[in-house]
């Protein structure tokens, strides 16, 4: 068989992320979160800006997912409280989560208002505001660019365009014999403490290619249980979301996860680059927080797919974007 034809074969064992009919719409109400996907035209600048006479150094495209929840109005603004925020930059391998607010209207003219407080890398949390400018006729998509420092000399500054994404393309995931895990990995010795863990989350293609293949874990709901007497409610809840790509040539995974846990957070988890065995219709996985060296904190994810359609979609060079509705 030839490298082309096992390939293929392989494809055709991947369960995928279910296409969108073209008639599928999204509607922004009062009440309801919705996760938003970042579309091709988000980018990604480090560097020097006017009036500085420097070029900026690093520039590049960016991927992702957030969540758009309604927040109380005030009497010129609708207001957004963003969470859940994962961007990835594949061009420097820099992670970026956070969270925010936006918001839209204005007693005249409209006007528009994003502000994010970002972990770019390794970097501690900053400031990242659009200002308020005119705009948001597009509503629910969102287009704008947030900066620290006004994009004046160096800066770093993140252009987010998004659109709202249907659930019907979020696929979901159950756990099934995972575990969390503390005490000593790797040369450390040390007695590793184990507990079961159930609980779902959701996975959204974010971006592909025929060699690779990016998606958003979104509404992670997990239950840390008591090894001792676990029962369906009792123990300590882990949310969040995160990143997870892997390698369709190279056969290799990588999982991020920001977690909130027991309502402290949130915390960064990952299973740095690991072989890919199984079809996407399952995911085996172990990300650490301190990557498994001596002391550490590790989730070892085991979880099946409820989705059984075709793959197609997964070598897909980009989402695909439906037509959306604002709300009335």
């Amino acid at each position: 068989m030839t490298r082309r034809a096992l390939l293929f074969f392989s494809l055709a064992l991947i369960v995928p992320l279910l296409a969108v009919p073209a008639s599928a719409q999204t509607v922004i109400g009062a009440t309801t979160e919705t996760i938003y996907r970042l579309t091709p035209a988000s980018t990604y600048e480090d560097g020097c800006f006017d009036p500085c006479a420097c070029p900026v150094q690093l520039r590049g495209a960016l991927i992702g997912a957030f969540k758009l929840t309604p927040a109380p109005p005030d009497p010129l603004y609708r207001n957004f409280k963003i969470s859940d925020l994962n961007m990835f930059v594949p061009a420097y391998g820099t992670w970026v989560t956070g969270t925010g607010t936006y918001k839209i209207g204005g007693e005249v003219a409209l006007t528009q208002e994003l502000s994010l407080d970002l972990k770019v890398g390794d970097r501690d949390v900053q400031h990242y505001d659009s200002g308020l400018v005119s705009g948001g006729a597009d509503f629910p998509s969102i287009d704008m660019t947030v900066s620290m420092n006004n994009m004046v000399c160096h800066d770093t500054v993140f252009h987010i365009a998004a659109l709202p994404v249907p659930p019907v393309e979020i696929v979901p995931y159950t756990l099934y014999g995972s575990n969390y895990e503390e005490g000593c990995f790797g040369p450390c010795e040390c007695a590793i403490t184990t507990k079961p863990i159930a609980g779902r989350f959701g996975l959204l293609k974010i971006a592909g290619s025929d060699t690779a293949a990016d998606f958003a874990v979104i509404n992670v709901q997990w239950l840390v249980r008591d090894p001792v007497s676990p029962t369906a409610t009792a123990g300590s809840p882990v949310s969040g979301a995160g990143l997870y790509h892997i390698g369709l040539s190279t056969h290799d995974q990588e999982m991020r996860l920001s977690l909130l846990e027991n309502g402290a957070g949130p915390t960064r988890f990952d299973s740095g680059s690991v072989p890919w065995k199984s079809p996407l219709r399952r995911i085996d996985i172990d990300v650490a927080m301190s990557g498994f060296a001596c002391y550490d904190r590790v989730y070892s994810i085991h979880a099946k797919g409820h989705s059984a359609a075709a793959a197609v979609q997964l070598t897909q060079p980009e989402p695909y974007h439906p037509g959306v509705s604002p709300s009335p």
